[in-house]
C-alpha cells in the first residue's frame, strides 16, 4: 500500500511543483493516509490530489494535515 501512495504523491508533486506546491506523506495507518500539503496547492478547491486518490485507491481515507 505504502509503494501505491507515493507512487501517487511523486506523480502529483510533478504536477505540483510549476505552482509551487508539494504534497508529502506524513504516515500510513490501516486505510488512512495522513498528508501535508504546501503552496498553494493547499488553499486550491479543484483538489486534484483527493480526486488522484478516489480514482486510484477509493479505499483510502485521505487526511491532510
Amino acid at each position: 500500500m505504502e509503494k501505491q501512495v507515493l507512487e501517487i504523491l511523486h506523480n502529483l508533486n510533478w504536477l505540483l511543483e510549476p505552482h509551487d506546491s508539494s504534497v508529502e506523506l506524513v504516515r500510513i495507518k490501516g486505510y488512512k493516509v495522513v498528508i501535508r500539503t504546501a503552496g498553494s496547492c493547499d488553499k486550491c478547491e479543484t483538489d486534484c490530489i483527493g480526486t488522484a486518490f478516489k480514482e486510484r485507491m477509493p479505499d483510502v481515507k485521505l487526511v491532510r494535515q
